[in-house]
């Protein structure tokens, strides 16, 4: 597959909403988004130690299913703190998965996403 370099904000997501956990089969099982970005911006973790975000293009834009993935890495570019992360395109994508009703612009989190210090970075 295709490998390349984008920025997270030029990743759109295909939900419309998230849960405020990783998933049980994930790196950090039903650890809360928002510490896991408080964990990056702290430098505790480091960007990279997220897994890679599979793309896919839609109607010239990329798209990718790892929303939460992409939540973390989104509010780190807002705050400064993340230029490009490497990304592999994926052909294939089940649309059922595209339930976003706002063209995959921003992800409404379910619940509270945890973590506090990201909450006081503008």
């Amino acid at each position: 597959s295709n490998t390349m370099y984008l920025r997270p904000s030029e990743i759109r997501f295909s939900h419309d909403s998230i849960g405020r956990t990783f998933g049980r089969y994930t790196p950090h099982p039903y650890k809360p988004i928002g510490e896991t970005l408080d964990d990056i911006l702290t430098g505790k973790i480091n960007v990279n130690s997220i897994p890679t975000i599979s793309v896919y293009k839609k109607d010239g834009q990329w798209f990718t299913a790892n929303n939460r993935r992409l939540w973390v890495l989104q509010e780190v570019e807002k705050r400064g703190k993340c230029c490009e992360i490497y990304v592999s395109e994926t052909t294939f994508v089940n649309l059922r998965i595209f339930t976003t009703t706002n063209n995959g612009v921003s992800v409404l989190v379910r619940g509270n996403p945890g973590g506090y210090f990201w909450q006081t970075m503008p």
